[in-house]
């Protein structure tokens, strides 16, 4: 090829060699698209770190003023807060366990754990149960309050107000917790006293309007003796003796007792082969059907020879009702055929006994009862109590104004006992109020049995019987649940963002109940048509 010759360079040798330095400066360049890349990576998760933070941080007052202000539920058209719901739903559970703590784990329920894990019924929760309850309050609470408001009802809550706070703190310092973390343990977790002002004064004026309905509406004593009349049963009382004849049973096997079997027979021979000490524990003798037939005839002749001389042999039992009488015998005592001085014999299989039972007399008991006021206290002195008293009026109005200064309980009462029969009060407060010469306006200071509490006492009189008084008060229950479910009727409860589940389970169980309903009739049709 001449030196004048054109040469055509190839794509090849248009490259760039790449040198050392090119290799070292790329390699750098790599490693930096490297590092920012983990740095955008880095610096993005740490963003969404903080924000995630700082969406927690802002969402405690959020989920606060949700609470405070948002929608729960509506009921009769009035929006209820989470605030609102949560008082009146821990309120809920804090009056059941008041009125049946002794009695949960018969319920199978532990109020310590939770309650939507834990069955009240086939298909609801005990935390259902409890909601149902809430929301149920809650109408009925809005419709008196509407009902108070229109007929004009006035009710200075103040005072009682005050004491509320009082005892929360006083509660609060003897728990040793602040009173904000003590109502939040009582009234749920978004509670503080000026969230819950309004519901506390709110159910305080309500209290006191229904007392004040219940006053208009107490039964007269047409009504009352008209109930005694549908259920004498109920209220009367019998004199009667008995005297109850066990059977002897065995307590080891006699010529009637059912053939061992090997198996048996073995069983008594490991155990006689035992070390000495063992056995103990062992399950005591059951007698055949045999033994028992034969003690039971036994007893049934003793019984017989015992009706000759119940009268005479056995004490007399007097002015019991049925409702303490044994069941056994409870019906045959009651039976309105019975005759002064008739007796009979009556099996009780299930204990292998005899009952020898002489009727003597059926009544209603018509004792007076007595009427007084109570002032119950545990800080102050009685006698401190008492002496006021004296140094005022000394009246019974004057008495009254001392349970509203000094009493915890009672006080829209007015520290007013009617009802209570001789047997039902302790044998000190019995003994004074029964004295033969008790007359009204007395008073006494009578110390509980460790005297924890003190009880100042004004007697204002006799008054009806016993029986008279446990009518009147299912009566007038019967009137005001009459009442509140009038007043309540037309009020909807309203569950627009699912939070009552109660709700939920219960038109699923209608909606099955209902293609069942529908199912079986066109089933019976179909039936029919075939036939």
């Amino acid at each position: 090829m001449s030196k004048k010759e054109k040469v055509t360079e190839t794509p090849e040798q248009e490259k760039k060699v790449v040198t050392r330095y090119d290799r070292r400066m790329q390699k750098r360049k790599e490693q930096e698209e490297k590092l920012q890349r983990e740095h955008k990576i880095t610096l993005g998760i740490s963003v969404a770190i903080l924000v995630a933070v700082i969406a927690l941080i802002i969402s405690f007052p959020i989920r606060t003023f949700i609470a405070v202000n948002q929608e729960f539920v509506k009921i009769g058209g009035e929006k209820i807060t989470k605030v609102e719901f949560d008082y009146n739903y821990y309120t809920a559970i804090n009056t059941f366990y008041a009125q049946n703590g002794a009695y949960l784990s018969y319920f199978g329920l532990d109020l310590s754990s939770d309650l939507s894990q834990q069955m009240y019924s086939s298909t609801l929760t005990w935390e259902d149960f409890f909601q149902k309850t809430t929301a149920e309050n809650i109408r009925t609470s809005k419709a008196v309050m509407k009902a108070a408001k229109a007929e004009g009802f006035e009710y200075d809550t103040t005072e009682e107000y005050a004491k509320f706070q009082e005892n929360i703190r006083e509660q609060a310092a003897s728990s040793s917790v602040s009173t904000d973390n003590y109502l939040k343990s009582l009234y749920g977790s978004y509670a503080t006293m000026g969230r819950i002002e309004k519901y506390v004064k709110d159910g305080l004026y309500m209290s006191a309007y229904l007392s004040h309905v219940r006053e208009g509406k107490q039964p007269g004593e047409a009504d009352i003796l008209a109930y005694y009349e549908e259920n004498k049963d109920s209220y009367d009382s019998v004199d009667y003796r008995v005297v109850q004849i066990d059977a002897e049973l065995p307590t080891e096997p006699t010529e009637l007792a059912d053939p061992q079997t090997e198996e048996t027979e073995d069983a008594e021979d490991s155990s006689e082969a035992g070390t000495e000490g063992e056995g103990e524990d062992e399950e005591p003798y059951q007698p055949s059907d045999a033994e028992i037939e034969a003690a039971m005839e036994a007893a049934h002749e003793k019984a017989v020879e015992a009706e000759k001389t119940i009268e005479t042999d056995a004490e007399l039992v007097e002015n019991t009702t049925r409702s303490n009488l044994n069941y056994n015998y409870s019906s045959w005592l009651f039976d309105a055929e019975r005759t002064e001085g008739e007796t009979t014999v009556i099996e009780d299989s299930t204990n292998h006994a005899y009952y020898v039972v002489q009727f003597v007399k059926r009544y209603r008991d018509d004792t007076p009862t007595a009427t007084f006021r109570a002032i119950i206290t545990d800080e102050t002195p009685g006698e401190t109590i008492l002496d006021e008293w004296t140094s005022g009026a000394a009246t019974e109005e004057s008495f009254i104004e001392l349970v509203h200064k000094y009493n915890e309980d009672n006080s829209t009462t007015d520290g007013l006992y009617e009802g209570y029969g001789q047997k039902t009060l302790n044998e000190s407060l019995s003994s004074w109020l029964y004295a033969p010469e008790r007359a009204a306006g007395d008073t006494t200071v009578i110390d509980s049995e460790d005297g924890s509490s003190h009880f100042v006492l004004y007697y204002v009189g006799a008054a009806q019987p016993e029986w008279y008084y446990t009518i009147r008060t299912l009566v007038l229950e019967d009137v005001m649940d009459e009442y509140l479910e009038e007043v309540s009727a037309d009020l909807e409860i309203e569950d627009r963002k699912g939070n009552l589940n109660y709700l939920i389970v219960e038109s699923s169980v209608a909606a099955q109940s209902s293609a069942e309903a529908e199912n079986s009739t066109e089933s019976g049709e179909g039936t029919e048509t075939a036939e």
